[in-house]
């Protein structure tokens, strides 16, 4: 997989990032399937490929609306980390109440992740960075394409020039703060694919993103 192959789906009322990203062998994964699951499974198959796992980098309802539909269609286990398993089955934790016309759609995890715990399919394997601060329980997946490029799945831990907030159901502003200093001592310069908005890199981040950068 290249990192130019990873396919791209805006979806949700708040304008969610969904990535599929092939794994090799005409497989991939699905990370944050908030909406709109008949529009990933159609992506998927156009791009000849079968979903097999379904990661979550945290349980807000945006970010998680459409797994179980995409589990039921594909049996694709669902993988979130261990604190955020209780956002999935509340539409007040997960904050669907942000959008009081959509129905909220509860799932179930599968598997529980902890921070370092890795998920191979295929020729990929994901690494979990816990990167709480958002919601207690939010990752970054992190891997590397057949390059060696090194690519971050961010949620909505990092923004290009900006961060996720952290006033809602177990976001914390100060273990936020630890995070971004734990994301801002990584050496390699990780292309990220965040939440919502465009992509970007660490370096570029760490150069103007004013709750990272070391500005002189």
């Amino acid at each position: 997989m290249k990192y130019t192959d990873i396919i791209t789906l805006v979806l949700s009322p708040l304008a969610t990032n969904c990535y599929i990203v092939p794994t090799g062998a005409g497989e991939a994964v699905v990370i944050d399937p908030g909406d709109n699951g008949d529009e990933i499974l159609a992506r998927a198959a156009e791009a000849g490929l079968t979903i097999k796992k379904i990661l979550l980098t945290h349980g807000h309802f945006d970010h998680m609306g459409a797994a179980d539909f995409v589990r039921e269609k594909t049996g694709a286990p669902i993988y979130i980390h261990k604190t955020d398993e209780c956002l999935l089955s509340d539409a007040v934790k997960s904050l669907a109440f942000f959008c009081p016309g959509k129905p909220f759609t509860a799932c179930t995890a599968d598997v529980l992740l902890d921070d370092g715990d890795t998920i191979a399919q295929g020729d990929i394997t994901f690494t979990v960075m816990h990167t709480p601060g958002h919601t207690a329980g939010s990752v970054c997946f992190l891997c590397s394409d057949e390059d060696g490029r090194d690519i971050m799945f961010a949620g909505d831990t990092l923004f290009k020039d900006s961060i996720g907030r952290s006033d809602t159901y177990s976001g914390d502003p100060r273990v936020q703060a630890e995070t971004l200093d734990k994301i801002k001592a990584l050496d390699k310069d990780y292309i990220i694919y965040t939440g919502h908005g465009a992509s970007t890199t660490l370096f570029t981040e760490k150069k103007y993103n004013p709750f990272i950068a070391d500005f002189v």
